[in-house]
């Protein structure tokens, strides 16, 4: 029986999307010793792990982005991680791409690591558009933005110092978009398909493009919201910003969908999150929900307007469903700008975003058989990349020392 370490960003939409990599790893004789939070105790261990607890984490400083969230919580964090890893001794170090207390005490540890890339993932140094760049953090000055990241680059400094880090590479700590990170292993498991891959050519054998490894979440069976959304006529738009606060708050851009919908022949879902809508009344034959089973109401979506957000991306592809995207920041506008180049999408800028033009984005997208074509053949695309098996049999021939 093999030994095996896994780290994810201790968050219940993260963890879902990879414990089920846990789940197949544990079913082929691996043991599996699962770093999380108290919290996430019984969902990890329902996976068959045993579960580790990792240190807490600290409070965040004004404008935190992910990258110096994972900095402090790694100078922190690392050598209580450190110690639990040397008594381990795993054969392997499998955690995702923001995860890097896990990357940083495996390099001290000098073990073999396997890097779960879930988010967009491009080569180490590419520079991405000047589109993309201007929508790395909606809201944010440009001087504002130099100074966040000039303070994350010092953090990762002192970090990298403090350690004597050789192996984590500071392109993949502070990749040039605020709250993303592509720390890479000695193998790389990559959620998306050899086509939808950007610039597969630049990547080495390391890297193994399996799609999506997800399985059915407890979240999505609600018998009572099924029967709901069974009552909606026609056509159905579906609308969520996804589940982080962060990006979800945005009631202008609900209320825009509101009335885009008002008077026309469509149904809606519209899941609000942490969005405060006031007094303000849907449209009829419109749910609206802080959140809802998203995989559900894909299967009754005919188009979807979305963050862009990595699961709603894939999820949307695998239920066939076009998107209109309106990314939020992090590596939102590179999938954005990505599926709308692939003719799968198309990527809402801040003024399409008015009811009258949204309406007119709308219903253009439903009209447009032949999205719907490209969508499903990209779908299909993920289904046929191996998801689960695949990844679990990479982990477990790598964990056995068959690196080929």
């Amino acid at each position: 029986m093999t030994d095996i370490a896994f780290f994810d960003i201790p968050y219940h939409s993260r963890l879902t999307t990879t414990l089920p990599i846990v789940r197949a790893l544990v079913d082929r004789g691996h043991r599996v010793h699962a770093f999380t939070l108290e919290p996430y105790r019984e969902l990890v261990a329902a996976a068959g792990a045993e579960v580790v607890i990792q240190p807490p984490f600290g409070g965040e400083p004004l404008d935190c982005t992910v990258n110096l969230r994972t900095i402090d919580y790694a100078m922190h964090a690392v050598p209580a991680l450190v110690e639990v890893l040397q008594a381990l001794r795993p054969a392997l170090v499998v955690h995702t791409a923001k995860t890097l207390w896990a990357a940083v005490a495996a390099e001290l540890c000098g073990l073999p690591t396997a890097v779960i890339h879930t988010n967009a993932l491009m080569p180490r140094g590419a520079r991405v558009s000047d589109a993309v760049h201007a929508a790395r953090w909606p809201g944010r000055t440009e001087d504002e933005l130099a100074r966040i990241d000039a303070r994350d680059r010092a953090a990762w400094a002192r970090c990298a110092d403090r350690f004597g880090l050789r192996r984590t590479h500071t392109d993949d700590v502070l990749p040039g978009i605020p709250n993303c990170m592509n720390l890479r292993g000695d193998l790389n498991l990559v959620y998306t398909s050899e086509a939808l891959q950007p610039r597969r050519a630049e990547f080495d054998a390391t890297y193994h493009f399996v799609g999506p490894c997800y399985d059915q979440r407890l979240a999505d069976h609600d018998p009572g919201f099924a029967a709901e959304l069974a009552t909606l006529p026609g056509p159905l738009l579906y609308a969520s910003l996804g589940s982080m606060r962060l990006y979800n708050d945005r009631g202008d851009i609900f209320s825009a969908v509101f009335e885009a919908l008002a008077g026309s022949a469509l149904s809606g879902v519209i899941a609000v999150g942490a969005a405060d809508l006031g007094e303000r009344v849907p449209p009829p034959r419109v749910l609206v929900r802080p959140y809802v089973p998203q995989l559900t109401v894909l299967e009754r979506a005919s188009a979807f307007i979305t963050h862009a957000g990595t699961n709603s991306v894939f999820e949307s592809l695998l239920a066939g469903v076009p998107m209109l995207m309106v990314p939020q920041g992090a590596d939102q506008p590179i999938f954005a700008e990505h599926m709308e180049a692939l003719g799968l999408g198309e990527w809402l800028k801040p003024e399409d975003c008015e009811p009258s033009r949204l309406r007119v984005r709308i219903q253009a997208i439903l009209a447009d058989r032949a999205v719907v074509t490209r969508v499903r053949a990209a779908g299909e695309s993920l289904r046929q990349a191996g998801g689960i098996t695949r990844a679990a049999e990479l982990l477990s021939n790598f964990a056995s020392g068959d690196t080929t």
